[in-house]
Formats: structure tokens, C-alpha cells, sequence
């Protein structure tokens, strides 16, 4: 599939900050890198997969709640040194070296550049076939009122009176219909929008919590401002055990209200805010991990306390903030149950190891090219790499299956990548929930992917019910550096084996984990 990519010199102009809100403008530079193939569904009717929010974290304690702490077992052995590793894994692929690690990851996939014949303007949803005919295998779907770039006008392989319009390329083996389709000078977008001034590309909301006698805060909607301002009684009310996405949020004479994708307003004065964790991983291309000591973060609110000694009694020598940076050795010790880890560099001191997470890398899967990019996630320690062969490129903290609901282990590739997806409990779930508006999903088995979080800052935490939730930032950057890889306009990708998805591996420190690459399941059913 085509790729769009801004220019080292068009980055440097721009400054290099909100780089994956920015991708849209791509379309300007008419620089589009083919190779990497990715097709979509719309967003509107995908399903999502089995991972239920717990109850909204709105405060500092909430935020650090204990849980179960995870074990501690002897850290494997250290790889080479990490930033070597970088080092040399940009200077395979780009001599003149990377400005960090989504670039570096286009870097990887690019191809010959060409630029979209054309714009144009789906006038309905549309879906993309692998080839210029009805009843081909879907690559995609593009969202009724988005512009995306034509490649090329092809004929079908016979007469097809279906698609008056014609067909037109839209990407690597990708072909939609052009009737329900009209010019445009309108600039594709990358999706999803995210909201002025936000981190995602909804403003999320759901019901109070429960009074003290037990009783459900009301929440009504009405159909439209103007029905409300007109003191119209309410088309309905909102539901426990739901977290709704609305589109817009304006101010009106009876206050702030929240409107839908259907115009539909509630006031934000009756239902509780949900706001995404501003929490973000490291960029190994642009602050390369030292050759000495690991990366690690802190875990516990307000903060991870570093002793003079490994002794609960020790003095306080200094405080990591929650979900700070830092880094520790592989010098462990135990004492009366508790293990802790010496801290890496001048400032000397201990932390208790329940109080933090960090990073062990692993080899590569097999059969993965020195050149290829993967993600690597680690469910003891609760961390996600973006690899580029043995060089990571990318590291963070995620929030995986619970106890009940454990993430599955195993070699996957990423099958279906959405924009955004509302995901459901299912018949039989112990417990019922529903999330609109669920940003940049990818699945990988089954109903599992790995999707932003907007309702929990619990990273490294098992929290989730089976998916890898990232933070809004981690997960918008990860969606933009895997395949398949959506093109302006599309809300949805499917990988094919032209271009297969990325792949991940999910694994629990060194034990080994199958190879299910070749599992024949659609990503989500």
C-alpha cells in the first residue's frame, strides 16, 4: 500500500512535536512512500474486543490502589548494549540516521515514492477490495464524509454493471468503487481527528457514581441543544456500566453540554468526565537508553521510595514520582520477603521491586529480519517494545489481562487495525460494560489488541479484561509505526498476505511462548 511521509526538511520546518496529529498534511508534501499495504472498516460497525474498563480513576490514591503484586524472579540476562543496538539498526536502513522512533519505523517499510492522482470524497461508507471487483476480500473501509487519494482509474477484470463510477486504486491491492464517490479539494485526513486541545479523538463521559443510598445520578439526553434550550423533555437517559464518546463540547445557557456523533446533547454537569492519562513512554531514538543500568519506572503514588539500604527501616535517600523514568542495575537482594534492586549511577540507594517495573528485552522471534519491525510485549513486568530487530526503538509501561482475564501468550501479527471501535462485554461475562469510541485498536487474536485507554491510568498494572491497553499517547504512536498501514480517510485496515500485520510477540519474562502466526481465526469474530 502507498505511505505517506513527511520530509526530514518539511520536519524540521514544522518542529517535531504532535507528529501523529499532524500526518494529514502529508498529503501536501505529494511525497508517498508504496510498500506497506494496509485496508479498513468502518469504524461504525466493528466490534471490539473483550477488555471491560474498571471504575474511572479520578484521583492520586485511586491511581496508585495495590493490587496483587506481581513476582519478582531472577532477571534474565542482560542483552547487548541497547543504544549500540540503535545505533547500528538506523544506520542499516537510513544512513543520514533517524530524528526518532516513528521515523525510523517509516524508514524501515519505505518504497517507491508516487502521489495520488486524485482526491476524492466518499459519500457514503465504502469498502476496499484486494481486487477491482464486488465479492473480492475486503482490504478496508472508507468513512462516509472523508477524502482519500486515487492512485489510478483501473478496469475491472470483466463488465461489472454494480459499479457504474468505475474502480480506482486507492493503495497496494486495494481497489474501491468510485460510484458513491465526488471530487474534492478537501486534504485526507489521518485517522482518528483528535479533539482540539486533547489527547484523543473523543470527549469521553458516563454516570455518576451511585449516591450513598444506592441510587443511580440521572443523566438525560436530549435530541439536540436547540430541543434542550427549549425545555423538550429528554429522548432518554444514560446508562451504568457504559462510557459514552461525544464529538463536540460546547457551552450553552444552561452550561457545558456534550454532543454525540448524532447531535444528541447531555449536560456535563450530570455525568462524570473521563480524562485520558497524559503518561508516555521513552523514544530509544531520540534518548537512547544508557550501555549501563535498565530502564524502569515508577509504579506506587505518590511516589517509589529509595532507601540508603535494602531495609524497610533504611533512611529515605530519595523519591521516584509515580510513573517516573529512571534506571537500576541487576543487583538484587532479598530481605524478611521483600526484594530490592540497587539503583543504577551516582545517586546510591535501594527500591522495593513491587514498587517499580522494568524492561528485560528478549531475542527476536524467529524467522524476524534484522530490518524488521515488531513489538515486543512482556507481561511480568508489564512493558511493550517496538523493535526493529534486536534494536528497540520504543518502550513503555501497558495495563494487561487481569488475573481472570489474562492476555494470551504466543507469536501473533496484527490482523485489523481500527481508528476507533466500540467494544462490549459479551453474553455470559460476568460483568456488562460497553466503551465508545475505543482509539487506535489493534487486534491480534481474536477479540485481544492492543487500544488506547482513556478510563484507568494503571499502566503497569494487570487491569484490563485481555487487551494490551496503552496510554492515548502510546497508543496513537504505536498504531502509526505497525502494519497494516491505514492511508488518510480509511478507518480501518486489514492486514493480507501481500503485506501481513506486524508482528507481536506477547510472552512472560524468558518462558518460551508458540508460534500461532499461522492461526486461520479472523482478528475479531
Amino acid at each position: 500500500m502507498a505511505h505517506v511521509i513527511e520530509t526530514p526538511e518539511r520536519r524540521r520546518r514544522r518542529g517535531a512535536s504532535a507528529v501523529v496529529r499532524r500526518r494529514a498534511t502529508w498529503w501536501l508534501c505529494a511525497l508517498v512512500l508504496a510498500g506497506c499495504d494496509a485496508p479498513e472498516v468502518a469504524v461504525d460497525t466493528a466490534a471490539g474486543p473483550g477488555d471491560a474498563p474498571p471504575q474511572a480513576i479520578e484521583d492520586p490514591a485511586e491511581t496508585g490502589a495495590p493490587e496483587v503484586p506481581a513476582s519478582t524472579d531472577e532477571a534474565p540476562a542482560a542483552p547487548p548494549p541497547q543504544a549500540a543496538a540503535t545505533a547500528q539498526a538506523v544506520g542499516r536502513v537510513d544512513p543520514r540516521g533517524a530524528r526518532n522512533a516513528l521515523e525510523r519505523a517509516w524508514l524501515a517499510r519505505t518504497g517507491e515514492s508516487t502521489a495520488p492522482a486524485e482526491i476524492r470524497r466518499a459519500d457514503r461508507a465504502t469498502m476496499i477490495y484486494a481486487d477491482p471487483r464486488f465479492g473480492a476480500p475486503f482490504r478496508g473501509k472508507l468513512t462516509h464524509g472523508e477524502a482519500f487519494g486515487v492512485y489510478e482509474r483501473v478496469a475491472s477484470a470483466e463488465p461489472d454493471p454494480e459499479c457504474r463510477g468505475g474502480w480506482g486504486r486507492v493503495g497496494a491491492k486495494a481497489f474501491v468503487c468510485l460510484e458513491h464517490t465526488s471530487s474534492t479539494k478537501a486534504t485526507p485526513r489521518e485517522l482518528p481527528v483528535v479533539a482540539r486541545g486533547q489527547l484523543t479523538p473523543h470527549y469521553y463521559a458516563r454516570v455518576r457514581r451511585k449516591t450513598a443510598a444506592g441510587e443511580v445520578p440521572a443523566a438525560p439526553r436530549w435530541a439536540s441543544r436547540s430541543a434542550m434550550a427549549s425545555g423538550a423533555e429528554p429522548i432518554d437517559h444514560l446508562q451504568p456500566d457504559h462510557d459514552y464518546a461525544f464529538e463536540r463540547r460546547r457551552s450553552s445557557r444552561g452550561g457545558t453540554v456534550l454532543v454525540d456523533s448524532a447531535f444528541r446533547v447531555v449536560r456535563e454537569a450530570d455525568v462524570r468526565r473521563l480524562e485520558p492519562s497524559a503518561f508516555a513512554g521513552r523514544d530509544v531514538v531520540v534518548s537512547p537508553l544508557p550501555d549501563e543500568g535498565r530502564l524502569a519506572w515508577s509504579l506506587v503514588w505518590p511516589h517509589a521510595s529509595v532507601r540508603a539500604e535494602a531495609n524497610v527501616l533504611a533512611p529515605l535517600v530519595d523519591k521516584q514520582p509515580h510513573q517516573a523514568e529512571f534506571f537500576v542495575t541487576d543487583e538484587v537482594v532479598q530481605r524478611r520477603g521483600t526484594q530490592w534492586v540497587a539503583i543504577a549511577g551516582d545517586a546510591k540507594g535501594w527500591v522495593d521491586a513491587d514498587e517499580i517495573r522494568r524492561w528485560f528485552p528478549a531475542p527476536p522471534p524467529a524467522n524476524t529480519g534484522d530490518d524488521e519491525l515488531w513489538i515486543d510485549v512482556e507481561l511480568e513486568q508489564q512493558t511493550l517494545a517496538v523493535m526493529l530487530g534486536d534494536a528497540p526503538l520504543f518502550v513503555t509501561m501497558i495495563a494487561s489481562g487481569n488475573h481472570k482475564h489474562p492476555t494470551p501468550q504466543g507469536v501473533f501479527r496484527i490482523k485489523t487495525k481500527m481508528a476507533t471501535s466500540t467494544m462490549d462485554s459479551q453474553p455470559g461475562d460476568e460483568e456488562a460494560y460497553a466503551v465508545e469510541g475505543v482509539p487506535w485498536a489493534q487486534f491480534f487474536h481474536k477479540r485481544y489488541g492492543l487500544h488506547g485507554t482513556f478510563w484507568h491510568n494503571r499502566f503497569g498494572r494487570r487491569t484490563s479484561h485481555g487487551c494490551v491497553n496503552l496510554s492515548a499517547k502510546d497508543a496513537a504512536l504505536v498504531y502509526a509505526m505497525t502494519s497494516p498501514d491505514p492511508l488518510p480517510g480509511w478507518a480501518m485496515a486489514f492486514a493480507h498476505d501481500e503485506v501481513p500485520g506486524t508482528v507481536i510477540r506477547v510472552r512472560k519474562l524468558d518462558a518460551p511462548v508458540p508460534d500461532r502466526r499461522g492461526d486461520a481465526e479472523s482478528a475479531i469474530d
